[in-house]
């Protein structure tokens, strides 16, 4: 069994192969064409990934954190969606643990040791007869995963703790900042009179990688959000008002995103990624997710310091 701050090596593709089924997937989780990149070198567990949110839920699945078996996530490695219709959203993989071998340490590279040789395999990233539809490890996590306990079960903050993932002062934490947040919600929800008035949509700031922003105040972003949290279809999610008021850099422009429910990419606008925004492991997530920001949210400022 893993943990964080272990050090393990990524099987060969060959070696990996060997574990996957007809549909490229090993206890229903895909192996996906853009980790065989990885094949042969040495990384560092960040994290158990014993839970994870699923936004393409079975049927009749009301608890969107379900919980995953023998996985880790490593440190620094994200999707750069090349075999998935360029997708931007920089999802964190899942490594089965039998995908790993464990290690004592990071291995030096020695000056002029040539870079691993490419994979000679191929994985397709579609299935069925339109192309178009991709499946991925975010497509198919409601078929990789099973229902965990509740999410209010001691027994499983007990397991988090256990397993590295929040230390107990941690999950005092997340269960506070949750709480408050989905206080703040069904007060937007509900009670819509509480609610500032809406503004019409600012225009479209055009931000570009390397600028610096300010996201708008509490009160201003209400005033762009339905009743449902959202502008335009993208939900203004818990972990974003901890961030209002401060200044971020611009990490990357997003036009092209799977959609996991469908599989299907689709495109969208007047949207960025913030350098350093991720979302929170709420009840143990493991997935950092990179979190979507409209430019209605932020204010062009030029420089971090106010």
């Amino acid at each position: 069994m893993l943990f964080p701050g272990d050090w393990v090596e990524v099987l060969s593709a060959a070696q990996i192969l060997a574990t996957l089924d007809m549909d490229s997937t090993l206890e229903a989780l895909p192996f996906m064409p853009e980790m065989l990149a990885f094949c042969g070198l040495v990384f560092q567990v960040q994290v158990r990934a014993d839970r994870t949110c699923v936004r393409a839920l079975p049927p009749g699945e009301p608890e969107p954190i379900r919980a995953l078996r023998d996985c880790v996530v490593l440190a620094g490695l994200r999707c750069d969606g090349a075999a998935h219709g360029g997708c931007q959203l920089g999802c964190m993989f899942f490594w089965k643990e039998r995908w790993l071998r464990k290690v004592e340490g990071p291995r030096p590279r020695l000056a002029g040791t040539p870079p691993p040789a490419a994979s000679p395999v191929a994985l397709s990233s579609s299935r069925g007869a339109d192309p178009a539809v991709f499946f991925c490890q975010g497509t198919d996590l409601g078929r990789a995963t099973r229902r965990g306990h509740s999410k209010w079960n001691p027994v499983e903050y007990f397991h988090l703790v256990r397993a590295g993932t929040f230390t107990v002062p941690g999950v005092i934490r997340m269960l506070h900042h949750a709480g408050v947040r989905k206080v703040e919600l069904l007060l937007l929800t509900r009670l819509p009179f509480l609610r500032a008035a809406r503004n019409p949509a600012p225009e479209p700031l055009g931000l570009r990688a390397g600028e610096w922003v300010e996201v708008k105040s509490m009160k201003e972003v209400l005033q762009t959000l339905d009743l449902h949290g959202c502008h335009k279809g993208l939900a203004f999610s818990n972990d974003m008002y901890g961030f209002c008021g401060q200044r971020l850099l611009v990490q990357s422009r997003v036009q092209t995103i799977l959609a996991e429910e469908t599989g299907r990419v689709r495109t969208v606008q007047d949207t960025v990624i913030l350098a350093g925004t991720t979302c929170r492991k709420y009840m143990g997530c493991a997935r950092q997710m990179p979190l979507l920001w409209r430019e209605a949210w932020l204010k062009r400022v030029d420089s971090p310091f106010p």
